[in-house]
């Protein structure tokens, strides 16, 4: 079970849960690499629980952060942006004190790292790796014909006054297929409020605002930055437009930065909520196998 706890960076407050790694499995200190999981965009650090359990099973320590204005961090008015985030990652490193960490984002945390890696030089020589996963491939601006068009996808559906046993009752209808770990990692990204009800931890002008700037990332560009050997894991979601231009960016990357491997998984976006095994296996292999060196 995950501890929670809050660490001050930057004068904010960030949650963050941490998984020991299980006392059964002991790892040398070259192969004992920490991990820390950023969520994607409106989620949170719970969303990572499946496979941050299947990670400290296998060993290692694992950390998952809530990035500010989402699920318990602190909500300033101000900073939503890839570059403020990328500035909160390097410091939250650092406050963790992390040694080597592997670093893995989904959708939003992918773009994040990304910003990361080429604003802060150093990045490269504090990580052993990082993960991609369903995010950092294809940029937004590809993705979707025009701004307006984004902020239109990306919109939360209105919840507020709904009581959260009612949502909680849909997901569990809607899609039974879900595990109870997915469908409190939905939840978790909503504040239950005392009369019982629900309204998003992202605010809208929030969430807007970091939409835009993830429009406005050329993709790329940064990913010549990554200092790092990267593993991008990617989910043929049955778009088959959306499919291809992963396909294409993919053979980009492979072609263009040497230490960097591409997995494909059939999955939704949330793909590592989805298939959470096969994430963790992916994850833990290129740990193990010398591919993240120690």
């Amino acid at each position: 079970m995950a501890r929670e706890m809050f660490v001050g960076v930057g004068g904010s407050s960030f949650h963050v849960l941490a998984w020991r790694a299980a006392r059964s499995t002991p790892k040398s200190a070259a192969d004992a690499a920490p991990f820390l999981l950023l969520h994607g965009l409106a989620s949170t650090a719970r969303s990572w629980e499946p496979v941050a359990q299947r990670i400290a099973a296998a060993g290692h320590r694992v950390f998952a952060a809530d990035f500010r204005g989402h699920g318990l961090s602190d909500k300033p008015d101000d900073g939503y942006d890839l570059a403020t985030f990328a500035s909160d990652l390097t410091s939250l490193i650092e406050a963790l004190a992390l040694d080597r960490p592997v670093l893995v984002g989904h959708s939003l945390g992918a773009f994040v790292m990304l910003e990361a890696f080429a604003r802060h030089a150093e990045l490269g020589g504090l990580v052993r790796g990082v993960v991609l996963v369903e995010g950092g491939l294809v940029e937004a601006s590809t993705q979707f014909a025009t701004l307006d068009e984004m902020l239109t996808r990306v919109t939360l559906p209105p919840v507020a006054g709904t009581p959260a046993a009612r949502l909680e009752g849909y997901f569990r209808h809607t899609y039974p297929d879900w595990s109870n770990e997915r469908v409190a990692g939905m939840m978790a990204g909503l504040e239950v409020r005392a009369d019982g009800t629900i309204e998003w931890w992202l605010s809208p002008a929030r969430l807007q605002a970091l939409a835009r700037s993830m429009w406005e990332q050329d993709v790329e560009a940064l990913c010549s930055t990554l200092a790092a050997p990267a593993l991008w894991i990617v989910a043929d979601t049955g778009d088959a437009a959306w499919t291809e231009a992963k396909q294409v960016a993919a053979g980009t990357v492979s072609r263009c930065l040497p230490r960097s491997r591409v997995e494909w998984l059939v999955a939704d976006h949330d793909v590592h909520a989805n298939r959470p095994d096969e994430v963790a296996a992916l994850i833990l292999l290129s740990t193990e196998d010398g591919y993240f060196p120690g």
